[in-house]
């Protein structure tokens, strides 16, 4: 099991502000820019898996230093 330390409780919640910031902006700017319906969900999904590709490797590595 991984205990986090409150620094890295706070590291993560920033992280998942600016997450959410930068979907929103994302879609934002794709809306303002009139894209079409592919155009959005291939920009929301490339950065959709490559934000849960970080937050995942964030969480393997916390777990391995943590054994």
């Amino acid at each position: 099991m991984v205990i986090w330390s409150t620094t890295e409780i706070v590291v993560f919640a920033a992280v998942a502000l600016m997450v959410l910031f930068k979907l929103w902006s994302v879609w934002h700017v794709a809306r303002r820019s009139q894209a079409n319906r592919e155009g959005k969900l291939i920009f929301l999904g490339v950065i959709s898996s490559l934000t849960l590709f970080g937050i995942g490797a964030k969480l393997y590595i916390s777990h391995q230093m943590g054994i």
